[in-house]
């Protein structure tokens, strides 16, 4: 619904054409070698994969393509994620039509674009994500979200609910956690978030 929001949006406007839309990773790259856009929107979430990741890729196949992150996520951590693998925007989905027009033209004239209500980072306490601990454990942002879910008491259709992905992603993330961690147990992932502050 969001993503035909954003399509009727961007439709009604003369400076823009929408050519396409995608909703699975594998469909991304084929999808821009055959419609050529000039400016693409992602979400951080794109049916289980890391937006920021794909986003990195299309730039390196891409070079002369724009790629801006529309996301949910007012996360610091992650706005610095997008920096460095060189995206040029990141969008909060909850900004009203005219911000979210600004920043689409001010990455068209070939400028970066990162929302200014994402709080800078020196203005924060280190977040769980991205420290040093979570590095050392290779924990992902998805597996450090789902943690966060299964402390909150969420099951795992209620997860996959929240964060618009299959149950059996969610499994599977909850699977590699359990290794990474090296636990087996529900009740130790939980004492895990707690003493982590996640």
């Amino acid at each position: 619904m969001f993503n035909d929001g954003i399509r009727s949006l961007l439709g009604e406007l003369p400076e823009f054409q929408v050519c396409c839309q995608v909703y699975r990773e594998p469909d991304v790259l084929p999808a821009i070698q055959t419609h050529q856009p000039h400016l693409i929107l992602l979400d951080i979430n794109l049916r289980g994969s890391n937006g920021i990741d794909l986003g990195k890729k299309i730039i390196q196949e891409f070079p002369a393509v724009w790629v801006v992150m529309l996301t949910m996520y007012n996360q610091p951590k992650l706005l610095e994620e997008t920096r460095r693998a060189g995206i040029h925007g990141y969008i909060l989905k909850d900004n009203t039509t005219h911000d979210l027009l600004r920043g689409l033209r001010v990455v068209m004239q070939g400028k970066t674009y990162y929302d200014e209500r994402v709080v800078p980072l020196t203005n924060l306490p280190e977040a769980p994500f991205g420290d040093d601990f979570a590095r050392r454990l290779n924990l992902t942002f998805r597996e450090v979200e789902i943690i966060r879910l299964v402390r909150e008491g969420l099951t795992t259709e209620e997860i996959a609910e929240r964060l618009y992905i299959s149950a059996f992603t969610v499994k599977t993330h909850r699977k590699n956690i359990h290794f990474k961690l090296g636990i087996s147990k529900v009740t130790e992932l939980i004492q895990f978030a707690n003493q982590n502050g996640l």
